[in-house]
């Protein structure tokens, strides 16, 4: 049984398939979404990314602490967390908008899996926490995205304490983009994938690069950048369609679809 399913299609729908340890991370999880991830890059007809986790317990409890526990050398620490950075890394540069459809427990990586996704849709009954610190560990490497997201000292106060917050204190932090019923964060996560469809790929594309880079760049290096790719989006043929069907008061037939 693969530990990652996922269907090809222009929303991909991705999911972690490890429910009997709560989608936990071991290093074979991690290698499987990382190629996957590969191959939805490269892919044109993909236009939006779902990721999910199987079960109904935990989106994912972040690393399989059964194998963190085995690492004997710095070197095999080294390796396994630098694949988890990767995987983060991995989500925040897909040129895909990634949206994350979540529920139970998002734990610790997890939550770093939760933070790297660019939308994020949650269960009202979900949780998150970052409770390394409960077994002799601590999140070192998902608090760089999560601070982003939330904050320095909110980062820091889940990572010294271990406690959990509610799918509202995450919406409020900034975290969590929508918060659905329960048991429909999936549907809710489609319904966004849906809306974003109804654009152009090329565009969404675009505009998920230039966002990535402002976060990444003073002030005036951000303008500078976004300048060039809004050029970029404004003279695309996807660009003069979306113009032309707004004046002649009809719906636009992106080229990038045709």
């Amino acid at each position: 049984m693969a530990n990652v399913n996922w269907e090809r299609g222009p929303i991909t729908q991705v999911v972690l398939n490890r429910p009997h340890v709560r989608n936990a991370l071991n290093s074979e999880t991690i290698e499987e979404l990382l190629a996957v991830l590969v191959d939805i890059a490269h892919d044109p007809g993909v236009e939006v990314v779902i990721l999910t986790g199987a079960g109904e317990k935990a989106f994912c409890s972040g690393a399989d602490l059964a194998e963190v526990g085995s690492l004997r050398s710095s070197e095999q620490v080294r390796t396994y967390f630098g694949k988890m950075a990767q995987l983060i890394q991995s989500l925040q540069q897909l040129p895909q908008p990634v949206i994350g459809a979540v529920f139970g427990h998002v734990l610790a990586g997890g939550m770093g899996l939760a933070a790297g996704v660019d939308l994020l849709v949650a269960d009202e009954n979900t949780q998150f926490g970052l409770p390394e610190v409960k077994v002799g560990l601590y999140p070192m490497v998902v608090t760089a995205p999560i601070s982003r997201l939330i904050g320095m000292r909110r980062t820091l106060e889940l990572s010294l304490t271990g406690r959990l917050i509610d799918a509202n204190t995450a919406e409020r932090w900034g975290l969590v983009n929508r918060i659905a019923a329960e048991g429909q964060a999936l549907h809710e996560a489609w319904q966004l994938a849906n809306e974003i469809r109804v654009g152009s790929p090329v565009i969404a594309r675009l505009g998920k690069e230039g966002w990535r880079r402002a976060q990444d760049l003073e002030m005036a290096d951000a303008l500078t950048a976004l300048r060039d790719l809004v050029t970029l989006v404004a003279l695309s043929e996807d660009s003069r369609e979306g113009v032309a069907a707004f004046i002649e008061k009809r719906p636009p037939q992106w080229p990038s679809k045709q």
